[in-house]
């Protein structure tokens, strides 16, 4: 037999302090974001430079730029480690994907007001 009374069995669960920053990124996890991005954006201007026209100048900038933005999503704005029903790296992953889709709509669209025969 239990000797915790009801009480005891409850502010187990209750949230405190600690477990509001169990789960947030560290420092290093911080510059390590940021030397990617800067590595990113980098890459990103670079290719712009670069002597291509349409598709091919436009969906690599495309793909690094959802890439970033699933960085930024997943670690400054803590969706990776803050949604709590499922795992946080699956919903930033959701994340991302749900953003790759809007563009791609987007660039449907456009291609086919552009381009109507």
């Amino acid at each position: 037999m239990s000797t915790t009374t009801p009480q005891a069995v409850v502010d187990d669960h209750a949230p405190s302090h600690a477990d509001d920053h169990e789960h947030h990124p560290t420092v290093i996890t911080y510059w390590l974001t940021f030397v990617a991005l800067v590595i990113l954006t980098a890459v990103e201007v670079l290719w712009s430079y670069l002597p291509l026209d349409g598709v091919a100048l436009v969906v690599p900038l495309l793909v690094m730029m959802v890439v970033k933005f699933a960085i930024v999503g997943g670690v400054f704005m803590h969706l990776q480690t803050d949604f709590k029903i499922l795992n946080g790296y699956w919903f930033t992953l959701a994340f991302g994907i749900a953003i790759a889709l809007a563009v791609a709509v987007y660039i449907t669209v456009y291609a086919t007001f552009k381009f109507q025969i």
